[in-house]
């Protein structure tokens, strides 16, 4: 039960969610303007209307058969059962800052180098799909589109588009902008192979009336489906009328198109090299949906660049940041304990989801000599103590991952484990022909030493870096370590110039789509997540076979085999990753229960986190403000663990 696994790159080894405007924790610029509190809403989700004002918006002109006023929806589905997402209670306003290592190299939502994590939160802020799934069933769930129809033989599928639907810009949301939309991301000019690789598989959209659309699969698939209803995000045809691939990426560097959902991003709010700005629409068409009922909250969400992470630690600690995702676990366990956090003015938590696990790792070009020898690959990774690591440096905050799908129930148990290995490791290079020694002790073949470049974005990271440099030098394997900007380091991903990299991934869904991450077709092509170059026979076949496999348990069963041979051809060194998400925080906010959805996470990309779920709670703001004045007084703060959703999932399955 896992939605799209669609790769999102981490601009560095930790990616940051923190926050920088100057002055303190509570300030006025943060302030809720608000001091009317929302206590006694109501949490029963009956008294929040799936679609209030059904139709209102709708055209006169088109008849109810055809999607206009008065639809029955009868022989269509739809989803109207669904329990609430957000806490009622929330209260709107104020500001919600945010950090980013670097400016990102565009904010295309598709095409070249888009794929990055703000990218992925505006988004997920700005635009919609036609379903989206419930975060916590995964069950459809209307969004642009109120029904659907999937026929017989699961290869076409009709959408009939909510008549009240508006983009930013106050056109109605019709469906064009569907057939407009795919016509976008299937433009070859566009550049964009991942996304061509995904809906090329589909015949063009028809539009068969202004309010429904219908669109037929080439080929049977179970995401088919998914990948069109509630990853398609749809742009208005208005303006793609004159914009082709090309057009869009010549124009709409840092420009963005009207977007349907609850933020919008204007031109002046994108202050190049320095921050973007996400505002909430007070005209947005859903805001009284039962879908949306306490979420997106904050006025304006705001991400600045501070380009050192110790930096953004210390901002955060003064109270310029509202909040910050812990990725060290010396911070976590040494520096989170003072006079502030037992105050509590300052909280945080372990919060522990259903969030797929992350991706932590170093890769080999495998494009290039002799990192296209497997003996080569495999020897550095056993040349790699990364329990030594999580034992002397993250206090055994983490566990080592062995496996393309940590911690999901795609991982083989029977992948390799990796331990450090060196004698293993030097019987491995002497097979590939490094065997030789020179008056320095180093390893050569031909006469030329074994050396290679890693590059990686995060100074930080030098700390276990130089340890992996030392325990390689010992062995007589040389490793340059180059620190480059993480703009830089995501470039030279994109474009595969590389030799060694240290790299990771965040879960963007949570059901695996390993088509487009590991086929042999997105091995050469650049901008694509098939960075270190597989290509593989059985990959493809086992690809191909899981894209049209209904059944749960042999999927299941394909993943494990496919990871098997992902893990066995070392491309990747693994790392490590964390059972949960570690966030503090400024102790003003109101939250729900879980912290974030039960898929969501610190930056609400897959499911509903911070920017969607949180909300500044004037009754703790001011409270915070009398404490900031007064060090005795001690506020509450909840448990440093949260399991509310695994105590959750216990009651599921009784």
């Amino acid at each position: 039960m896992w939605k799209r696994w669609n790769l999102i790159v981490i601009l560095g080894l930790v990616s940051l969610i923190a926050s920088c405007g100057g002055g303190s924790g509570a300030n006025k610029e943060t302030s809720s303007g608000s001091s009317a509190s929302n206590s006694n809403a109501s949490l029963n989700k009956a008294d929040y209307p799936v679609f209030p004002d059904a139709d209102a918006g709708a055209d006169p002109a088109v008849p109810a058969e055809q999607g206009g006023k008065g639809f029955k929806g009868e022989g269509w589905e739809t989803s109207t059962d669904f329990d609430l997402i957000g806490d009622p209670r929330a209260v709107k306003g104020g500001l919600y800052r945010d950090a980013m290592l670097d400016f990102p190299g565009t904010l295309r939502m598709v095409g070249p180098e888009s794929n990055t994590s703000l990218n992925a939160e505006i988004m997920s802020m700005a635009y919609e799909t036609l379903l989206t799934l419930h975060p916590t069933t995964l069950q459809y769930m209307p969004q642009l589109a109120t029904d659907w129809q999937i026929a017989p033989d699961k290869k076409t599928f009709r959408f009939r588009i909510n008549p009240n639907a508006r983009f930013s810009d106050g056109t109605p949301v019709t469906s064009d902008d569907v057939v407009a939309s795919w016509k976008l991301v299937t433009d070859k000019t566009l550049q964009d192979p991942s996304h061509f690789e995904t809906y090329s598989k589909f015949e063009p959209p028809i539009n068969e009336s202004k309010y429904i659309v219908s669109v037929k699969t080439k080929e049977l698939g179970w995401q088919n489906f998914e990948n069109f209803a509630a990853e398609l995000r749809i742009f208005p045809a208005h303006v793609l009328k004159t914009t082709d691939g090309a057009a869009y990426l010549r124009d709409y560097n840092f420009k963005l198109l009207p977007g349907s959902g609850p933020y919008i991003v204007n031109l002046e709010d994108v202050i190049k090299g320095k921050s973007v700005s996400l505002r909430r629409r007070k005209d947005y068409w859903a805001a009284k949906y039962r879908a949306n009922a306490g979420q997106y909250n904050f006025d304006e969400i705001r991400f600045v660049v501070v380009r050192d992470y110790n930096l953004i630690f210390e901002m955060f600690k003064k109270g310029e940041l509202d909040a910050f995702d812990v990725r060290r676990s010396k911070w976590w366990v040494q520096e989170l304990n003072y006079d502030k956090f037992q105050q509590g003015v300052l909280a945080k938590q372990k919060v522990y989801d259903n969030y797929p696990s992350d991706l932590q790792f170093m890769l080999f070009n495998t494009r290039r000599k002799p990192w296209d020898d497997l003996r080569m690959r495999k020897a550095i990774t056993l040349l790699f103590d990364r329990q030594k690591l999580i034992e002397k440096l993250f206090y055994n905050e983490y566990s080592p991952i062995n496996s393309y799908f940590p911690a999901t129930p795609y991982e083989n148990p029977n992948n390799p484990k990796n331990l450090y290995d060196p004698q293993t490791a030097l019987k491995l290079l002497a097979e590939a022909g490094w065997k030789d020694r020179d008056a320095q002790g180093r390893l050569t073949k031909g006469g030329q030493p074994l050396q290679l470049e890693l590059t990686y974005p995060d100074k930080g990271a030098e700390t276990y870096l130089t340890i992996f440099q030392d325990d390689l030098r010992k062995v007589g394997v040389t490793l340059n370590l180059r620190l480059v900007a993480p703009e830089t380091l995501w470039k030279m991903e994109m474009k595969r110039e590389f030799e060694f990299m240290s790299s990771g991934w965040v879960a963007g869904g949570v059901f695996p789509t390993p088509g487009v991450e590991f086929k042999s077709a997105m091995a050469d092509k650049l901008d694509t997540t098939n960075v270190s170059g597989f290509k593989d026979k059985r990959i493809d076949e086992i690809c191909d076979e899981y894209d049209i496999t209904y059944d749960v348990q042999k999927r299941t069963q394909l993943l494990q085999e496919l990871d098997g041979i992902l893990t066995n051809q070392y491309h990747y060194v693994m790392e490590w990753y964390g059972p949960s998400h570690r966030v503090a925080y400024w102790n003003k906010f109101g939250m729900p229960q879980g912290v974030f959805s039960r898929v969501g996470d610190y930056h609400g990309t897959i499911g509903p986190g911070i920017p969607q779920l949180w909300w500044i709670d004037p009754a703790k703001e001011a409270k915070l403000q009398e404490a900031m004045r007064d060090p005795k007084i001690k506020l509450p703060v909840p448990p440093v663990e949260n399991h509310y959703w695994q105590e959750y999932a216990k009651t599921e399955r009784k």
